[in-house]
């Protein structure tokens, strides 16, 4: 029976470490949605740099087929930043833990 305790840590070290995951999730989440937009800023300035400064038609080209793809990319990454956001708040609602540190205002964090 005494085997048994030491294999599974107590629960409030399991609480802990489940709210911890939570907030590593939604961060990484946030850093993914980041991602996303510097890349399509890159794209952007180098698909105006293109069209701009050079005068050979592939390259004005090159920079004329960026844009569309910068758009391309930022309506992903805003998609996927939804959707896992959405997945998180189910699994919060699941658990009852809907009182996250991201989802009060800035007056509530600091009590």
């Amino acid at each position: 029976m005494e085997a048994d305790k030491t294999h599974h840590p107590p629960p409030a070290e399991l609480f802990i470490r489940d709210h911890l995951a939570g907030y590593r999730t939604e961060l990484a989440n946030r850093r993914t949605l980041l991602a996303y937009i510097r890349t399509v800023l890159s794209l952007v300035a180098a698909a105006l740099v293109f069209i701009k400064f050079w005068q050979h038609p592939v390259v004005i080209g090159l920079g004329w087929v960026l844009l569309p793809i910068a758009l391309i990319i930022l309506i992903r990454g805003l998609l996927t930043y939804r959707r896992i956001n959405r997945v998180v708040r189910r699994e919060e609602e699941k658990t009852g833990e809907s009182h996250g540190p991201f989802n009060q205002s800035p007056s509530e964090r600091e009590r």
